[in-house]
């Protein structure tokens, strides 16, 4: 998996190369990206990822 920080955004990039554009949520936000029932928490060198459906992920750099 690979994210990549866009500022207001972040695209998330599956091992399988399927990738998805999560928005800051709140808009105010630099380290909380989300729609719909995924999100991305960034601190730091680790991530959380949280897919609907699925159990959450820590990933880190």
């Amino acid at each position: 998996m690979t994210v990549e920080n866009l500022g207001t955004s972040v695209r998330v990039i599956g091992a399988d190369g399927v990738s998805e554009e999560l928005p800051a949520s709140p808009a105010n936000q630099s380290s909380r990206f989300g729609e719909s029932h995924d999100a991305i928490v960034i601190d730091g060198r680790d991530a959380l990822v949280m897919k609907g459906g699925a159990s959450p992920v820590t990933c880190t750099r």
